[in-house]
């Protein structure tokens, strides 16, 4: 499978996604993250640096993993999003639901 997106931890309740997060690597990623993304670490933001490309299924995962650090009272914070990715977030009138912050520089 050559669409994959893999998780690494990092310090102070980071993580960093690289690859692609598309319908491709999604379902994988959110089966593989399960108890990372409910709340049972202090988990406080995701770096998308490594991420190449992200379609609406990226998104639509970023907007989940966001709610549901919420529901434990925890913000989440999305770091260097591509421009695609903040651009399709404005597209779908999702980009006041999630909390980017910065912007990747390079594709």
């Amino acid at each position: 499978m050559t669409n994959l997106c893999t998780v690494e931890p990092g310090p102070n309740g980071c993580v960093r996604l690289t690859g692609s997060l598309t319908f491709d690597s999604v379902p994988a990623l959110y089966k593989e993250t399960g108890k990372l993304f409910q709340g049972e670490i202090s988990l406080s933001s995701i770096d998308l640096t490594g991420v190449k490309e992200a379609d609406s299924a990226g998104l639509a995962l970023l907007l989940e993993w966001q709610a549901v650090q919420k529901a434990v009272s925890k913000d989440l914070e999305i770091t260097n999003a591509p421009a695609s990715l903040m651009s399709l977030a404005t597209l779908c009138e999702a980009n006041k639901l999630i909390n980017f912050s910065g912007r990747a520089t390079s594709p």
